[in-house]
């Protein structure tokens, strides 16, 4: 075994799996293993609470392709937990590492610190928001519950739990073998191509055929096989919004994001008007859906998510998404893109924007602007709340990525995700959207991670004094919440540089401040009308109200 022990072997299979940084809060149960964690190659990046350790985990995963958060047994077990909730529904691979008690202490009948009683209890809790969870209970087994469990995170891309109980971190075990994580997952081969079959059959009689794209395709690393078949077939394509900028929206084929009647129009024309919609990868979330008001036709579309197609009203199981669109590209002709009828979302660009430098600040106009200042490599990253349904009508340029937990909708992801997504791609700044509603729930901590890490996000805290989108929705004094001074956040945690905009020409010099200082955090401050909002926005009040 030689100098091998269960912590190490823990630690190796991290590195192996892509893990570069891992997230984490430290405590008594855990301490062991975080000091295996300092020797290993691998950089221990501590949050300000689990919670935001979670998120930060999560958006890693969304640029590195897994993700790892490690955390002390109970009170930071469960403080996670709503995070790992998120990654399992918007089906992010993250790695949960718990400490836990001594072996030792199973056998006793006493009550421990950080527990209820139950040593069990955090494990079967995991157990229903993961795709596999473990307790190390000895050197022997432990090697090889590693293996799997790492392997399951990678194949099915959803989170899995470890726990590591404190005496067994430094058991000797054997020495970790060559691996290579399997994570394919294999089609039923005759179902396949039954699947096939009717879809190819269906899209060749298809006049106005349109591929609506989803996050599952990013998520099973299916990007470059879709972009394969947008190019060969012709096809316009739209995305959903949790898949928003999953292909570059600079491409001639994009028609728009679709969500029915709460987004866009030519992203909404585009797929309501097309006579067969070949659906890849997109959830049927509420929000994917525009609350109900899509117009989607079941006998006009072809349904691929990761593990079945559905075709009208037939039903393919144990087919992989990946084989699909692989075999699509094989089966179908190739084909020439043909425009499209309405403006391409880059047009919008065109339009020249000019700051009125004594206007107040609006929602619509702050926007237009913002359009013209993101970046081809920026990281886009927007809270819940009407944030998110601005950035869904943003044109997104170049490379640059939008991160949006646009299905589960946990607030305050937003700036502790910011950590993760630079950490995981350096080179990227991010330029960030929150409401002060969600700030207030976690991210203000996390500025001051952001800036002890010397990383370089822009934020942009949008002050409209409370819950807006609640407002729209139902207006109450529970929507109201205390004023605080966000842009001296900055001064408090002793990094970067803050401000508080009114109008755009204070906006205006917030942004070339922004441009000329790229290398440390800007903290922007935008006031706002209580009841300016986005057109999405007032369109999801309306329905809410019927």
């Amino acid at each position: 075994m030689g100098n091998m022990t269960v912590g190490k072997y823990l630690t190796t299979r991290l590195e192996q799996a892509g893990l570069k940084h891992i997230f984490g809060v430290p405590g008594d149960y855990v301490l062991h293993f975080f000091d295996d964690l300092e020797k290993s190659a691998m950089d221990m990046v501590c949050t300000c609470n689990e919670l935001n350790a979670g998120y930060a985990a999560d958006a890693y995963a969304r640029m590195n392709g897994v993700g790892a958060v490690c955390v002390t047994y109970g009170v930071g077990g469960f403080s996670i937990f709503n995070a790992v909730v998120g990654s399992y529904a918007e089906r992010l691979p993250i790695i949960v590492i718990s400490g836990s008690p001594k072996l030792s202490d199973r056998a006793n009948p006493h009550l421990l610190h950080h527990t209820t009683g139950d040593l069990n209890l955090q494990y079967k809790i995991y157990e229903q928001a993961t795709v596999a969870s473990v307790i190390l209970v000895s050197p022997e087994q432990a090697p090889q519950q590693i293996d799997d469990t790492i392997a399951a995170c990678l194949r099915a891309r959803r989170p899995v739990y470890i726990e590591i109980p404190m005496d067994i971190v430094s058991m000797p075990c054997r020495q970790p073998a060559p691996i290579t994580f399997d994570t394919t997952i294999s089609s039923d081969k005759e179902t396949l191509e039954e699947a096939i079959s009717e879809a190819v059959k269906i899209l060749a009689g298809a006049k106005k055929p349109v591929i609506l794209a989803g996050v599952e395709c990013h998520r099973l690393g299916e990007i470059e096989s879709l972009k394969r078949l947008i190019n060969h077939t012709g096809y316009p394509f739209a995305t959903t919004m949790l898949g928003k900028s999953l292909i570059s929206e600079s491409h001639p084929q994009f028609v728009g994001v679709y969500y029915g009647a709460v987004g866009g129009e030519p992203g909404r024309k585009a797929v309501e008007e097309a006579d067969v919609v070949l659906n890849l990868g997109a959830l049927a979330t509420d929000i994917n859906l525009g609350m109900w008001t899509t117009k989607l036709e079941p006998a006009h579309m072809i349904i691929a998510n990761s593990d079945k197609v559905r075709i009208s009203h037939h039903t393919y199981d144990h087919v992989n998404l990946n084989n699909f669109i692989d075999m699509l590209i094989e089966k179908l002709p190739e084909g020439s893109f043909h425009g499209s009828k309405t403006e391409h979302p880059k047009d919008r660009l065109k339009r020249k924007f000019t700051a009125e430098k004594d206007w107040a600040i609006t929602i619509e106009r702050f926007y237009e602007r913002i359009n013209h200042f993101i970046e081809n490599n920026n990281i886009v990253i927007t809270d819940t709340g009407d944030s998110l349904f601005n950035v869904a009508e943003l044109f997104i340029p170049g490379d640059a990525q939008v991160i949006a937990q646009a299905f589960y909708l946990s607030i305050g992801y937003a700036v502790p995700a910011t950590l993760g997504a630079q950490l995981a791609q350096k080179g990227r700044r991010a330029i960030v959207f929150v409401g002060d509603g969600a700030f207030q729930m976690t991210a203000h901590q996390e500025v001051s991670t952001l800036v002890r890490h010397k990383l370089n996000p822009i934020i942009f805290l949008m002050n409209n004094d409370g819950y807006t989108i609640e407002r729209v929705m139902k207006d109450g004094h529970y929507n109201d919440i205390q004023m605080w001074q966000y842009h001296k956040l900055p001064e408090v945690f002793n990094g970067g540089w803050g401000c508080r905009v009114h109008t755009e020409g204070e906006l205006e010099d917030a942004l070339l401040k922004a441009q000329k200082n790229h290398n440390i955090l800007a903290f922007i401050e935008v006031m706002l009308d209580k009841w300016d909002c986005s057109i999405g926005l007032k369109r999801i009040g309306k329905l809410f109200k019927k």
